[in-house]
């Protein structure tokens, strides 16, 4: 399909790329040197941590935990960022569900004997393969840290000082009876768009664009910016079941199922006929 594209730009006019800035250059020269048109439309914005400083006091002590988790490349990037660490002697074992988390550690110089996720082989990077990949390494009273975000606009009961994300696996490691803590090192919100992005969006639900959906929140997001639009015509590629269930239940019309790797992004594209 590929081939078919560049031959004729009307039967994929666009694919829209909706992860956030800097996780997405990437991808953006992947698809662009394919001889794709790209578009970037960010569905979440990151910024940093609500509390540095609760952020600085985990990082003073991470020699204490068995292992550290990290739930995206920008809680790696946030995490490392704002702390300072001798990496030629970082020996704390990292785990990560996917090949762009696995990415930011290597950049940030955690050497990759040190990084743990999913066997390649299955085809699934979530929480439920990692554990399936890490569960002989535990036992009880060891300590394991969640990096992870949270969202500006949350509310309800929760401690937002621990932020979201990946409670399946803080659920084996409790069962298991370990202590997991947890530290907040970016925020998530959704863009503010102006009339003109939101009638470039609507442009974007066209059959001849495709959509790359890595985050079930970015479909909420989208949601909230185009109440009432009829996605009935829309096609994406997601990374993840949840994420296509959630995109079916808002009606895109079109949904296919990829690895979290612009490499099989790109042979979901080839599939589009």
């Amino acid at each position: 399909m590929t081939q078919q594209l560049l031959q004729d730009p009307s039967l994929v006019r666009t694919v829209v790329i909706t992860r956030p800035q800097a996780p997405s250059e990437d991808w953006l020269s992947a698809l662009k040197d394919k001889g794709l048109r790209v578009r970037h439309l960010a569905l979440i914005e990151i910024e940093g941590p609500p509390d540095p400083s609760a952020l600085k006091a985990v990082g003073s002590h991470v020699d204490q935990y068995h292992a550290m988790m990290f739930v995206s490349p920008q809680a790696v990037a946030q995490f490392f960022l704002h702390l300072q660490f001798d990496m030629s002697a970082w020996r704390t074992p990292c785990w990560v569900t996917g090949g762009g988390s696995k990415a930011a550690l290597l950049k940030a110089g955690v050497a990759e004997p040190c990084i743990w996720m999913p066997q390649d082989e299955s085809g699934l990077w979530d929480s439920e393969h990692l554990w399936l990949r890490v569960q002989h390494t535990v036992k009880a009273a060891q300590k394991v840290l969640i990096v992870r975000g949270t969202d500006q606009h949350a509310g309800g009961s929760e401690d937002l000082s621990n932020g979201m994300g990946r409670e399946f696996l803080s659920q084996q490691l409790l069962a298991h009876g370990l202590e997991v803590n947890y530290v907040v090192a970016y925020q998530r919100r959704s863009p503010i768009w102006r009339e003109e992005q939101r009638q470039r969006a609507q442009e974007f639900l066209k059959p001849t664009h495709v959509w790359v959906f890595s985050s079930s929140q970015a479909v909420s997001n989208l949601a909230e910016q185009l109440k009432g639009a009829d996605f009935s015509q829309a096609c994406a590629i997601v990374t993840h079941e949840r994420i296509a269930t959630a995109l079916r239940d808002l009606g895109f019309g079109v949904v296919l199922l990829s690895r979290p790797d612009v490499k099989d992004v790109l042979r979901s594209l080839e599939s589009i006929s």
